[in-house]
């Protein structure tokens, strides 16, 4: 007798699309409603299935928003570290985040969306400030390794660059998701970090 199996490549692909058609329904009632309003229930009846359904794909709402849409701490440095060699700190840092922008461009709806959802609702953002704390961790260490030959000064420097990078990319991600014209995100977050003048440090490396 023949045994009919799944290969588990399909598997992931479907479950992917279904977390996908999961999320989109969520975060169009978030962004219509408010996060708070919208319940578990709501969400599942809205897409059809069942709240234990829900419960499969992800843990909870907060999963729907962030899932693994927001690039992790070591994602962050390694992206980094791919532009600090052979240009000014300041200017890695521009080119890593424009890079995630490129990435947020090719997804624009969902993001533009989750970006919204996240902006106004107190909970979501202090969530999404705990990531900036990890991408802060990691990458500090990288630019004042690089800067003032990893001197005493070096890492105040660092930090006070990295979260100016990290403010700078705020701004163009909220005036993004707001934009209802055709502007990319990546050219905001290069216009934005054109605002700031930091002088160029003598690398380390």
């Amino acid at each position: 007798m023949r045994e009919t199996t799944t290969a588990p490549g399909l598997r992931l692909r479907t479950r992917r699309l279904v977390t996908e058609a999961l999320s989109d329904t969520a975060l169009e009632l978030f962004d219509a409603s408010g996060y708070e309003q919208v319940t578990v229930a709501d969400i599942a009846r809205a897409a059809g299935i069942s709240q234990r359904s829900f419960f499969r794909y992800f843990g909870n709402k907060e999963d729907v928003v962030f899932g693994d849409r927001v690039p992790g701490a070591e994602e962050v440095r390694e992206e980094l570290c791919r532009h600090l060699d052979g240009q000014p700190a300041w200017d890695a840092l521009r080119d890593t985040f424009v890079v995630a922008a490129e990435q947020m461009d090719a997804d624009a709806g969902r993001w533009k969306r989750a970006t919204r959802v996240i902006c106004h609702t107190p909970a979501l953002r202090a969530r999404y400030l705990e990531k900036h704390l990890a991408w802060t961790g990691a990458l500090v260490p990288e630019i004042a390794a690089r800067i003032d030959s990893g001197g005493p000064g070096a890492e105040l420097k660092a930090r006070t660059m990295v979260n100016t990078a990290l403010a700078c990319f705020d701004v163009a991600l909220e005036r993004w998701a707001d934009d209802a014209g055709g502007r990319s995100l990546a050219d905001l977050v290069g216009e934005v970090f054109g605002f700031v003048r930091i002088p160029h440090e003598p690398s380390g490396a």
